[in-house]
């Protein structure tokens, strides 16, 4: 199973619920990673997420650290550009 992150920043979070939902059918079947408030953004949506902590708290780090242990396969972040 692909193991995929996600990330928004605070204006984008519509265009992440946007991006999961043009991508339903293959992201449904991947394991998905976010941060707390666009996890939760993207749940209500039916997918299922494991929720970390949200940005400012430390989400992006925990991110970061899956990523460097090779606990990722993928990450998505839509930033404010």
């Amino acid at each position: 199973m692909i193991r995929i992150a996600l990330i928004a920043h605070d204006g984008k979070k519509p265009e992440m619920v946007s991006f999961v939902n043009s991508f339903k059918k293959v992201l449904k079947t991947a394991a998905l990673y976010a941060t707390g408030t666009t996890g939760t953004f993207i749940q209500r949506e039916g997918f299922s997420v494991h929720l970390l902590l949200s940005g400012p708290r430390g989400g992006d780090a925990q991110i970061a650290t899956m990523a460097a242990l090779g606990e990722l396969d993928a990450i998505i972040f839509s930033g404010t550009r």
